[in-house]
Order: structure tokens, then sequence, then C-alpha cells
């Protein structure tokens, strides 16, 4: 009986201890994406690009394989029960102290430049008026990446994008694009994939 306690005992702990092994064994440096700073003069007509853009950072981080990462909830989460309060702008001296109470080697951290719509049009006509525009959808972005061990800058890079659509309308008929939101996830979501394409190709 106790022989078959102590089998029992042993497997339980062995099986305990086996995810953390293989997490351990994968290699994975562990990542969090920090609140991204709005520095961007044009965004006007939609507010929430830095929100965003972190969270698409996530799922394209995750995606490329590299970086065990931090959910964005879990990381709010940590950081409230830590006391801590970090973002875009992180200093090496608070980089190592996050680092080591959120158990993280990476931090990355960036700012939205530039998020926003331009709009260029025209009008008139004969008897039939006319009326056509050309909107055009931009992003941008800057973002490093910090190691918490040292507090030194690893990885830094810029990225930009734009997307425009024409919009014609003649005798009060027409299509195109107006104010179209989804425009937005066409001009920031490949900024954020060169980025990490970036991130990808740097040795880490």
């Amino acid at each position: 009986m106790k022989r078959w306690i102590a089998v029992a005992v042993v497997l339980g702990l062995a099986l305990s201890v086996a995810p953390a092994t293989v997490n351990a064994a994968d290699g994975k440096p562990r990542i969090a994406v920090l609140e991204f700073k709005n520095k961007a003069d044009n965004q006007w007509w939609y507010s929430g690009g830095a929100a965003a853009m972190q969270d698409v950072f996530v799922t394209e981080l995750v995606k490329s394989g590299k970086f065990r990462v931090v959910d964005r909830e879990q990381l709010d989460a940590l950081m409230a029960e830590k006391g801590l309060s970090v973002a875009g702008d992180l200093d090496p001296k608070t980089a190592i102290k996050a680092g080591k109470l959120l158990g993280v080697q990476y931090f990355l951290a960036g700012a939205v430049t530039e998020y926003g719509a331009t709009t260029a049009g025209a009008h008139g006509g004969y008897g039939i008026g006319f009326s056509g525009g050309k909107k055009t959808f931009v992003a941008a972005a800057n973002a490093r990446i910090i190691d918490t061990t040292t507090g030194e800058i690893l990885w830094a890079d810029e990225a930009r994008g734009e997307d425009a659509k024409f919009n014609l309308s003649i005798g009060g008929f027409g299509g195109g694009v107006s104010q179209d939101e989804r425009m937005f996830d066409k001009v920031m979501k490949p900024v954020v994939q060169q980025l990490v394409a970036s991130i990808k190709a740097a040795d880490l």
C-alpha cells in the first residue's frame, strides 16, 4: 500500500511540473506590449488609434511564434496588483523593476505618430451636378523592445501606411467611400505587420 501511495505522489508531482518544463524548454522569451502613446496630430476623427495599435501588436506577436505574449487584460491585472503604471515612455530603471515584478524578459513600447484621414475633392457640372472626393487614410507608428534585465533598447523601428478611396457622385447618385471606419484597419494592421516582420528578423 505504501509503495502505491509513493508511486501516486511521484506521478502527481511529475504531472504538475510537466507544463512548466515544456514552457521553459520552448526557449521563447516572455514579452508584454505596453499601451502605446498617442502622438498623432491628425487623430481628429477616430480616437482609438493607440489602444487599437496595442491590441493588434499582441495578436501579431502571438502569430509570429517568437514570444510568449502576455494578454492585455492579464497585463493590466498584474500591474494593478503590483501597483505599477508603465506606458510608452519607459525609462531603463522602471523597465528593470517592472520586468522583475511582472516576470517578463521584454517590454514592447511605442507611439502612434499618425492616425487619421485627409480629404480632397471637386464639384461642378452643367445641368447635372457632380462631385468627387479622395479620402486618404494614414497610420504611422514607432516601436522599441526593451530588455528588462539591463534596461537596454534591443530593437527599434518605425513604419507608415496609407490607403485611398475615390468617391464619385453624379446627379445625387454615387458610390465609393466616405466615413468608413474599417479603412483604418487597412492601414493600421499593415503597419504593425511591418514592425513585427522587423522584430522577427532581429537577433533577439
